[in-house]
């Protein structure tokens, strides 16, 4: 079984300013999987690899246990092979973010969710985060709350993790690729272009069974 599974729908922000400085394919993997494992894969060949995931506890970003500690060490490590390679933390997946639209609905949530990332990131040496809310104002996993607002938080939590983590971390996002999550869930001038954010990456659309992900 493979360990690195790729995005059905991924969309990498960074700054404009990067965007245009690099016409380069970036290749992109999510790592669920065994830390001894991925040494049999060709990390040479990738330029990110997101680590999936991590939880919302206490309105902060967390690494949920001392393995995935170990994991997430280990991705990094994988830099001695391949310098340029990025590693992500990921918050939530597909029943992980249950407190999501609860804790990011007030300036001080999001303000101490950001301050929580960028602690986590510099602590594990970490390029950035990629968030995994299904869904921001619309139905997801049964029984998380959504809520009109959402969208408006959504905007606003980005440009707070933009803002603390600077231009040289990286800020993702996964999109569900299907109408109602790009008609209602992101405000896509503000995210993609008022907020000096750009497409660095492709939008890539795989089938669901191929990476056993619940978008």
């Amino acid at each position: 079984m493979k360990y690195l599974k790729y995005l059905i729908v991924f969309i990498l922000i960074s700054t404009v300013g990067n965007a245009q400085k690099s016409k380069k394919f970036s290749v992109i993997a999510y790592y669920t999987g065994n830390y001894k494992q991925i040494d049999a894969f060709e990390v040479e060949k990738l330029t990110h690899i997101i680590f999936s995931f991590c939880g919302l506890k206490d309105g902060q970003l967390y690494v949920r246990t001392c393995k995935d500690s170990l994991e997430i060490q280990h991705l990094v490590s994988l830099k001695a092979r391949n310098p340029k390679l990025k590693v992500l933390l990921s918050l939530g997946g597909w029943g992980g973010c249950e407190s999501c639209s609860a804790v990011f609905s007030t300036a001080e949530g999001r303000a101490l969710f950001v301050k929580s990332v960028a602690e986590v990131t510099t602590y594990f040496k970490t390029d950035g985060i990629d968030l995994d809310w299904e869904y921001p104002s619309i139905a997801g996993y049964p029984g998380h709350l959504y809520q009109e607002a959402d969208r408006a938080n959504f905007t606003a939590l980005i440009q707070g993790l933009r803002s603390a983590l600077g231009p040289k971390n990286e800020l993702s996002f996964a999109a569900g690729g299907f109408k109602t999550y790009l008609d209602l869930s992101v405000d896509w001038k503000t995210v993609m272009r008022d907020q000096g954010l750009s497409f660095s990456g492709e939008i890539r659309i795989r089938a669901a069974r191929v990476c056993g992900h619940g978008l």
